[in-house]
């Protein structure tokens, strides 16, 4: 084997890892570039600042990547519209929020959280959709970063269960800094990943995973808990864990830093894996884009002819 053999493949495109590292090089360069450029014309601190700066070094990361070494559009990294997509999305956000909800009233019903009234500092309707429209970017933006380019690469370079371990220590390992991070909110965070790469790798598209985390994160906020940590908007009410007991509800940094949360999680993929099969795609079978003749399990069943 020559030295060019280790870096290049035969059709002379760099190997899969060399392109997930070059995506890791550039995305930390540009998001480094674009939080001193956001630093300097915005003085104030806010999480909408702090979205748009990942959005902006995300999708300009993947672009040029996708452009430079893939030769494909931005929307092939797995937001190309299809029959089922639309499915896809909504099943990803009804079970996100199906989850939330459920884990909210088991811990009301146990005595574990209260819910108190904001009065006059609650969100209004426009500040509230102001939020979700970030939520939406959010969700969407660390969906591309974590089950993007790097993510398929890892694929393509060597398995599924590989690139959906991998990611989901990363996902974990990078919210260990939020405001009231645990260590079991940081294991929660981990499963996360792990139904979240499952719903990319069952679909081959990011609108399942994309819908789920939106769902979840909203459901949070509108049940008037905090999102990972984050105080996102103050609501008309607000959820109060009991004093003590945060590895039951997760104290400060809301329901995801509790056994519960971790309950609903293991809950949901094993309903992810129910639903859509139990067997993990090879590379192989994703190394392409699904067309739009192909569906996914999340879709309605298609009329006979």
């Amino acid at each position: 084997m020559s030295v060019s053999d280790y870096f290049l493949l035969a059709d002379s495109r760099l190997r899969a890892g060399w392109r997930m590292a070059l995506f890791v090089v550039l995305f930390i360069a540009g998001l480094f570039a674009v939080g001193l450029a956001a630093s300097i014309f915005v003085h104030a601190q806010s999480v909408a600042l702090e979205v748009g700066v990942l959005a902006a070094t995300t999708g300009g990361s993947t672009w040029l990547l996708l452009r430079w070494m893939e030769r494909q559009p931005l929307v092939s990294i797995g937001f190309v519209w299809r029959r089922e997509s639309w499915a896809e999305l909504r099943t990803g956000y009804g079970v996100g929020v199906a989850l939330v909800a459920g884990l909210t009233a088991v811990e009301w019903g146990i005595g574990a959280i209260r819910f108190e009234s904001a009065g006059a500092a609650g969100t209004g309707v426009l500040a509230f959709a102001a939020v979700t429209a970030i939520l939406v970017i959010s969700a969407t933006t660390e969906e591309t970063l974590f089950r993007g380019y790097a993510f398929q690469r890892l694929i393509e370079g060597s398995n599924g269960a590989v690139a959906v371990a991998v990611s989901s220590v990363v996902f974990g390992w990078l919210h260990a800094t939020n405001p009231h991070a645990t260590r079991l909110s940081i294991l929660n965070t981990i499963l996360a990943g792990v139904l979240l790469g499952l719903a990319y790798l069952k679909t081959r598209a990011l609108w399942l995973p994309v819908g789920f985390h939106f769902g979840w994160n909203w459901a949070l906020l509108a049940l008037g808990h905090p999102v990972s940590g984050l105080v996102v908007a103050e609501m008309p009410w607000h959820a109060v864990p009991a004093s003590g007991l945060i590895w039951l509800h997760g104290g400060s940094y809301g329901p995801e830093g509790g056994i519960v949360a971790t309950t609903a999680l293991v809950g949901g993929t094993l309903y992810l894996l129910r639903r859509a099969g139990t067997s993990l795609p090879s590379a192989r079978e994703h190394s392409s884009l699904m067309t739009p003749e192909e569906t996914s399990d999340f879709s309605a069943p298609r009329e006979p002819n």
